[in-house]
């Protein structure tokens, strides 16, 4: 789509990424490493499972694993296990989804506050913001580890509006996740749900927009 023909939205003061799956191409690395993960203990990752970490920080999913397959296993032990298996290919390897430099640099040029909300841990998002030339785009990033609560529940998007000083209904979330976005909506941001080809599983119907990637996301306005 062009951008001439995309929607504008006005008005917006702050917009809030996902990483994983919405700015990263990172989403088929976190299914081989629960499967790796898993698998090395006799076990296998459900639908159910990935259904239910997906918004959840780090060390809360490596939690849910513990209570949720019985492993006697702390869940600081699970989150460093999959730190170790993931740091190389963030801070090298795995690269943007399709249209989302652009669409940062379009959104940084409005004048629009860009924060990240991410489940990840900050040793990894900081790495591949880095390593893909993007980190600078941003005006802040907040982890669910660091703010002590995961994108399950609105409290994440409306820590996000307060750090960018702006309403709620001035903010945009942009995310791959169904409950992540169910909780922007919640928090009363626009939402738009980001299904790629690749991960379908953000298809929502309680997203204000859905698109395929963020070349065919309405442009952000402050005006």
């Amino acid at each position: 789509m062009a951008d001439g023909a995309r929607k504008i939205l006005h008005g917006i003061g702050a917009a809030v990424f996902d990483l994983d799956g919405t700015l990263f191409d990172s989403t088929r690395l976190w299914y081989d490493i629960d499967e790796r993960f898993l698998g090395a203990r006799g076990l296998r990752p459900t639908a159910e499972y990935q259904r239910d970490i997906a918004a959840l920080g780090n060390l809360a999913a490596a939690a849910y694993t513990v209570k949720y397959y019985g492993l006697n296993e702390t869940p600081e032990a699970l989150a460093a296990e999959w730190s170790d298996m993931a740091r190389k290919e963030y801070a090298e390897r795995i690269p943007l989804l399709r249209g989302a430099r652009e669409y940062l640099e379009l959104t940084k040029a409005a004048g629009v506050t860009v924060l990240a909300a991410t489940s990840l841990a900050r040793e990894l998002a900081e790495p591949c913001l880095k390593n893909n030339g993007i980190f600078g785009l941003f005006d802040g990033i907040l982890t669910a580890d660091e703010a002590g609560f995961g994108k399950n529940t609105p409290d994440i998007y409306l820590y996000a509006c307060r750090l960018a000083g702006v309403e709620p209904r001035h903010a945009v979330a942009f995310d791959d996740v169904p409950t992540a976005i169910g909780s922007a909506k919640r928090a009363g941001l626009v939402t738009v749900s980001v299904v790629s080809i690749k991960n379908e599983r953000g298809r929502t119907d309680a997203a204000d927009y859905i698109v395929a990637d963020l070349s065919q996301a309405p442009l952000l306005s402050r005006e």
